[in-house]
């Protein structure tokens, strides 16, 4: 079992001493993101490495592992999302800064000297979340309503919506003539 991670880190001080953190952080304390998930119970998977890269940039990597239950916009369903994300992001103090980074970095912004993991895990879990959650169309009940729930996890599915004939009402009216 992993260890709990502190709410809030220095995280310059953790990238001029080249610290590894690794832990758990429960879903309850993300508010923002609580709001797009059906089950708000569970912990999220951590992993963060503090360092400074070989242009003198400090830098934050990091992984975030979880599965999110939400509901598919089709069936309105539970469905379960995992999710693996790593992220790269340079530890800047000023908006300059931020206009000299190369390509490879994604900038936080640090305001203060204290910071709040869950806000940076928060921020990458948004940013991994499908706009529209869906189940695969087999294993949705409102396309396929002979369909079973879907117990195991499973990624979302991008569908191309098939488009109705405007005049199909109509023409079922006149038939009915």
């Amino acid at each position: 079992m992993k260890d709990r991670l502190p709410e809030h880190i220095e995280p310059l001080r953790l990238a001029r001493s080249h610290r590894l953190l690794s832990g758990q952080l429960p879903l309850k304390r993300m508010q923002r993101l609580i709001e797009s998930v059906e089950d708000k119970a569970g912990d999220i998977d951590i992993d963060l490495k503090f360092d400074i890269d070989m242009n003198g940039v400090p830098m934050l990597e990091g992984q975030v592992c979880c599965s999110l239950q939400l509901r598919c916009q089709r069936c309105m369903q539970p469905i379960t999302f995992p999710i693996d994300v790593t992220f790269r992001l340079a530890l800047v103090e000023s908006e300059a800064e931020i206009d000299a980074l190369g390509e490879q970095y994604e900038p936080l912004l640090l305001e203060d000297d204290l910071v709040s993991i869950a806000d940076i895990v928060e921020d990458e879990l948004l940013l991994a979340l499908p706009i529209v959650p869906r189940h695969a169309q087999d294993e949705c009940q409102l396309i396929n309503p002979a369909a079973e729930p879907v117990e195991h996890e499973q990624a979302a599915e991008t569908v191309t919506p098939t488009k109705d004939n405007p005049f199909a009402v109509l023409a079922e009216l006149q038939r009915k003539k």
